[in-house]
C-alpha cells in the first residue's frame, strides 16, 4: 500500500511497527489514516470500517484489497494477470501525474527558446587551415539565334586562420573569367565575444540606404550574433514566381520555412520578427533543376533589441563601379526597453553629388500587442514610416509611406512618394484553406500618380490548387487597365501533375495569353515535363519539354523549348563534394555543402571508461540519432552516423538511443548532446559505449520454520570506498538483478533503512564482489542474502 501511494507521490508516512499510514491527498487539507489495529480509515471527514481481509498486515508492510482504493481513494485498480501489471485510473490528477505534465510543459517551452538542457556541450573551435567543403555546375545552352554559351563555377568552402573562408569561380566560354563575378569571403564568429562577434572581409553587403548596385570589397564588423533570437510577432513577406518552384526563407543564413508556389507562382511566409539587425534571405529552385543565382534580400524592417542591449555595425569597402565609390556606414541601435528600440548612424557614399554624407535616426515601436511601427529618417535623402497589425487570426493590415528628398541623388528613384495598403486574409476550414491579399500602391512623381491595385485568392482544395489575381494600373485622370491571372493545378495518381494558366483582359473582354504543361515524377528520382504557351497579343507560341535526374550524387537536367521561329537547348549538371567525415568517406550530394557544416557521430566500445577512443577500442553500431536541422545519412560500409546541410556557428541538440545497440550491456552515459558546429567541416563528435557490468543474486526470509525467496528487498550497492552507487528490487520470488556498474570492486548489502524498520537483520551483511574490464561487461551471479527476525530486539 504505502509503495503505490509513494509511486503516486501520494503523502505517506508508516507508523514504526507499520500498524498505520497516514497523509494527505495533494493538498495537506485532505488527511488520511489508515489504522490496521481498529480497522478503519479515516478520509475527507468520513470514517469507513473494514474487514479483517480488506487491511492486511505481514513483516513488509500493510495491504489494502485493490477495490478499497477505488472506492475510498478515488484510485480505481485493475490488475492484468497476464502481463503482471496493475492500471491505476484516479479520479483526480494525482501528483506524479501532475509533475511530468508540468515538466513537458516546461521541456515544450525550453524547446521553443531553444534552450533545453542538455548531459554535455560541445563548443565551436577555431583551427588554423582545415578544407572541407566543394560545390561544382556546368550549364550550357545553345541557340539558332545566337551564340552558344558553356557556363561552370566551382565553390571551395574551408576555414583559414580561424575565420570560414569561401570562394565561388565563376567561367563563362563567353566572357571568360570576370573579376565582378567573383565571390569570395572571410568571415570570423565568436557568439561568446562582447566587443565583437563577427568579423567579414572581401565580397560584402552594404545593405543601405544609397542605391549601391555593384558589388563591394570591404570589411564588416559588428556584435551582433549569428544565432537565432526569436522576439515577438511575425511579418508576412508575399510575391510571385514560377508555378511549382520551391521557395526557402533564410533568416540570418538559417533555413526556417520552405514551400512550393501555387498555379500562379504565388507564395507567402510568415517571417518570425528576431532581435537585432535580420537578413531575410528566398532562394527559388524550379523543379527541373533551374536555381535563380541572384539574392533576393529583404531587410525586416521591425529589429527590436532586449532592453539595455547595444549593437552596433561598421561596414567600409570600394564599390566595383566605374568610379571605384568608396563606401562606409555606421550604425548602432540601442533597447530602450522591450517595445521601443531607437537607432541611428552615419552613412558615407563618393560618388553621391548631392551630397555623400547621409546621417539618419530609426525607431522601433510596439505600442500594444500586435500593433509595429518603424520609423526611419535619413537627412536629405527620404522619410519612411511602416505600420503593422495582425490580428489573432493571422489576418495582418499593413501601411507603408515614404517620402523623398526633391533632387536627391542616393536612391536612385524618379518619383517623390510611395504610398501602400495590404491586407492578408488566411482561411482555414477542414478539407478547404486559402490565402487573400488586397493591396494598393500609389508611386507619386511631380506631374501624376500612377496606382496600381491587386486582389489574390490562392486555395486549395485536395489535390485541387487555384489562384486567381486581379491586377488594376491606372492615371489620375486616365482609364484604368484591368486583367486578370487565373491558374490551376491538378495533382493526379502516379506522380502526374498538370497546371493550367491563363489571362483575362477584363476591358477587352478576351483572353491575351494561355499556356498549359504536364509534368510526370519517374521512379522517385526523375521528373519530365512538357509545356505549350501561347500569347495572342505577342503574336508568340512555345513548346517546351524538361527533363530532370536526381543522382545519389548529382543532379542533371536538360531543356528544349521551341518558339516562333527560333530554337533554345540546356543541360546542366550540378552536386557537391563534403570530406572530413571519417573513414576516408567522401559524401556526394545534389545540395550545396559550401557555407553549410556537418557533424560526424562516432560511437566507440569504450573499454576502460576513459571517455577518449583508445587503440583497440572498435565502433559501434546501433546508436540511432535524433536531431532537429541537417539530414542524418547513414552508410554500410561504416557505423559513422554523418549529419549534413547543418549552419555553421549554430547550436545543436542531439539525442542519442541505445535500445538497437548488440550488446544489452551497453549503454550511453550521456544521452543529449548539444553541438555548436564549426564553418565547412564535418566536426566529428565521438560517443563512448560503455560495456556495464551485471550483479544478480537472492533475498531469502527465513522465520525459522522454513526459508523462502522474499520480494521488495531494497539491495544496496557501494564502491569500496563506501560510496552510494545503486540499489535495485528483489522479485517476488526473491530474485534480484541489476545491470549498469562500470568497471571496479564493490560490495553489496540490503538497505539498512528497510531491515530496521521491518525488525530484521540480514546474513550475511554485506558481500565484497568485482565488475571486470571486457568488452561486453562482465557479470556476477548468485550474490545470496538471508534475512530473519532481528531476535534481539524483540521483547
Amino acid at each position: 500500500m504505502a509503495e503505490v501511494l509513494m509511486f503516486l507521490h501520494i503523502k505517506v508516512e508508516a507508523s514504526a511497527n507499520l500498524d498505520s499510514l497516514s497523509g494527505f491527498i495533494v493538498n495537506e487539507d485532505e488527511k488520511y489514516l489508515i489504522d490496521n489495529t481498529k480497522k478503519q480509515i479515516l478520509v475527507h471527514g468520513k470514517s469507513y470500517q473494514l474487514k479483517d481481509t480488506e487491511l492486511i498486515k505481514t513483516e513488509f508492510g500493510l495491504y489494502l484489497d485493490h477495490q478499497l482504493l477505488g472506492e475510498i481513494f478515488g484510485l480505481h485498480c485493475e490488475f492484468n494477470f497476464r502481463n503482471l501489471m496493475l492500471e491505476i485510473k484516479p479520479d483526480f490528477e494525482v501528483p506524479a501525474i501532475r509533475e511530468i505534465r508540468l515538466a513537458q510543459f516546461r521541456k515544450n517551452m525550453n524547446h521553443l527558446k531553444g534552450d533545453e538542457i542538455a548531459d554535455t556541450t560541445i563548443n565551436s573551435k577555431h583551427h588554423i587551415s582545415r578544407f572541407g567543403m566543394l560545390d561544382w555546375a556546368i550549364n550550357s545552352i545553345q541557340s539558332n539565334s545566337q551564340s552558344s554559351d558553356t557556363r561552370v563555377w566551382l565553390a571551395l568552402g574551408a576555414e583559414l586562420f580561424g575565420g570560414e573562408t569561401n570562394f565561388r569561380l565563376n567561367y563563362s566560354s563567353n566572357s571568360g573569367f570576370n573579376s565582378r563575378s567573383q565571390e569570395y569571403y572571410w568571415r570570423w564568429v565568436n557568439n561568446q565575444s562582447k566587443a565583437a562577434k563577427q568579423i567579414r572581409l572581401g565580397k560584402i553587403s552594404t545593405l543601405g540606404i544609397a542605391s549601391v548596385y555593384d558589388p563591394m570589397v570591404g570589411i564588416s564588423i559588428t556584435n551582433a550574433s549569428t544565432t537565432y533570437r526569436r522576439s515577438f510577432g511575425e511579418y508576412t513577406i508575399s510575391d510571385y514566381t514560377e508555378p511549382g518552384w520551391t521557395v526557402e526563407l533564410y533568416v540570418n543564413n538559417v533555413i526556417v520555412d520552405y514551400q512550393t508556389a501555387d498555379a500562379s507562382g504565388f507564395y507567402s511566409f510568415d517571417v518570425p520578427l528576431v532581435y537585432g539587425a535580420s537578413d531575410v534571405m528566398l532562394k527559388f529552385y524550379g523543379p527541373y533543376g533551374e536555381e535563380r543565382t541572384e539574392k533576393k534580400t529583404i531587410s525586416v524592417p521591425f529589429n527590436f533589441l532586449p532592453s539595455g542591449e547595444i549593437e552596433y555595425t561598421l561596414t567600409s569597402g570600394v564599390v566595383m563601379d566605374v568610379k571605384h565609390s568608396n563606401f562606409a556606414r555606421a550604425e548602432i541601435k540601442y533597447g530602450v526597453n522591450r517595445f521601443l528600440t531607437l537607432g541611428g548612424g552615419l552613412e558615407y557614399l563618393s560618388s553621391i553629388t548631392s551630397g555623400s554624407k547621409i546621417s539618419f535616426v530609426s525607431a522601433f515601436i510596439a505600442p500594444f500587442q500586435n500593433f509595429l511601427v518603424a520609423g526611419e529618417y535619413a537627412h536629405g535623402v527620404r522619410t519612411k514610416i511602416l505600420a503593422s497589425y495582425r490580428l489573432a487570426s493571422g489576418s495582418m493590415f499593413e501601411l507603408n509611406y515614404r517620402r523623398y528628398t526633391e533632387n536627391q541623388k542616393a536612391i536612385k528613384l524618379n518619383y517623390l512618394e510611395e504610398r501602400s495598403a495590404e491586407l492578408s486574409v488566411p482561411f482555414n476550414f477542414s478539407s478547404f484553406n486559402g490565402y487573400t491579399r488586397w493591396s494598393l500602391k500609389q508611386n507619386v512623381y511631380k506631374n501624376l500618380t500612377f496606382n496600381t491595385g491587386n486582389v489574390t485568392l490562392s486555395s486549395f482544395f485536395g489535390k485541387i490548387n487555384t489562384n486567381i489575381s486581379t491586377y488594376t494600373n491606372w492615371i489620375r485622370g486616365g482609364n484604368p487597365y484591368i486583367y486578370s491571372n487565373v491558374g490551376l493545378g491538378v495533382r493526379f495518381s502516379r506522380g502526374l501533375t498538370g497546371r493550367v494558366q491563363g489571362q483575362w483582359d477584363i476591358a477587352q473582354k478576351s483572353i491575351t495569353s494561355v499556356k498549359a504543361g504536364i509534368e510526370k515524377k519517374i521512379l522517385h528520382s526523375g521528373y519530365l515535363s512538357i509545356s505549350a504557351e501561347r500569347n495572342i497579343g505577342f503574336s508568340y507560341r512555345s513548346i517546351e519539354a524538361a527533363f530532370r535526374w536526381n543522382f545519389a550524387f548529382s543532379q542533371v537536367n536538360s531543356n528544349w523549348r521551341i518558339a516562333n521561329n527560333e530554337y533554345l537547348s540546356t543541360q546542366g549538371a550540378r552536386g557537391s563534394l563534403a570530406f572530413g567525415s571519417g573513414n576516408g568517406f567522401i559524401h556526394a550530394d545534389t545540395r550545396y555543402a559550401t557555407g553549410r557544416s556537418g557533424i560526424a557521430v562516432v560511437a566507440f566500445i569504450d573499454i576502460n571508461h576513459n571517455g577518449e577512443k583508445d587503440d583497440g577500442e572498435p565502433f559501434a553500431k546501433g546508436v540511432a540519432v535524433k536531431m532537429s536541422g541537417g539530414r542524418i545519412v547513414s552508410h554500410n560500409k561504416d557505423s559513422i552516423i554523418r549529419i549534413t546541410g547543418l549552419e555553421p556557428y549554430t547550436s545543436y541538440l542531439i539525442t542519442l538511443d541505445d535500445k538497437e545497440l548488440e550488446q544489452i550491456s551497453w549503454q550511453l552515459k550521456k544521452k543529449k548532446i548539444r553541438v555548436y558546429t564549426d564553418p565547412n567541416q564535418f566536426k566529428k563528435i565521438y560517443i563512448p559505449v560503455l560495456p556495464m557490468g551485471e550483479v544478480n543474486g537472492w533475498v531469502f526470509f527465513n522465520d525459522g520454520k522454513k526459508t523462502k525467496g522474499q520480494g521488495r528487498i531494497i539491495v544496496n550497492f557501494y564502491r569500496t570506498n563506501g560510496k552510494f552507487v545503486a540499489s535495485t528490487l528483489s522479485e517476488k520470488d526473491g530474485g534480484f538483478t541489476f545491470l549498469g556498474l562500470p568497471p571496479g570492486d564493490y560490495y553489496a548489502k540490503v538497505d539498512s533503512t528497510q531491515l530496521k524498520r521491518l525488525n530484521m537483520r540480514s546474513v550475511p551483511s554485506g558481500t565484497n564482489f568485482s565488475i571486470k574490464t571486457t568488452t561486453n561487461g562482465s557479470i556476477v551471479y548468485n550474490i545470496q542474502f538471508e534475512i530473519e527476525p532481528n531476535v534481539e530486539n524483540i521483547k
